[in-house]
């Protein structure tokens, strides 16, 4: 169960959407066995992601590890995004084992965005 805190960062549903323009990458992550998928739009310059957007479908794990993505994110180095994102998981409670299928499908998304 997604604990009280990451279902907090999911009911704002910050960063729900696209973004658009030449220096904005798109991945996507799809789970092969429940189905969850992530698309994520991530405008990055000079190795810095400058604003990250998502559309999930799925578990409410999926959804809040994206939007958390979406909040934690900016301004960071490419080079450290899943350090950032993992360290804003926990800070947040955690997830279920059942549930880290979600920050690597996140994690995916975000790697194909940047080109690496």
């Amino acid at each position: 169960m997604v604990t009280a805190a990451l279902k907090v960062v999911l009911e704002r549903g910050f960063g729900v959407g696209e973004l658009t323009g030449e220096d904005v990458g798109s991945g996507f992550a799809e789970h092969p066995i429940c189905g969850d998928r992530v698309q994520l739009s991530v405008q990055h310059a000079g190795g810095v992601v400058r604003e990250v957007r998502w559309r999930a479908d799925g578990c409410p794990a999926s959804m809040a590890i994206a939007a958390l993505a979406a909040e934690v994110l900016v301004d960071v180095p490419v080079t450290d995004l899943e350090d950032v994102l993992h360290q804003a998981i926990g800070s947040h409670g955690g997830l279920a084992r059942h549930e880290h299928h979600a920050e690597g499908m996140v994690v995916r998304a975000l790697h194909e965005a940047i080109g690496g």
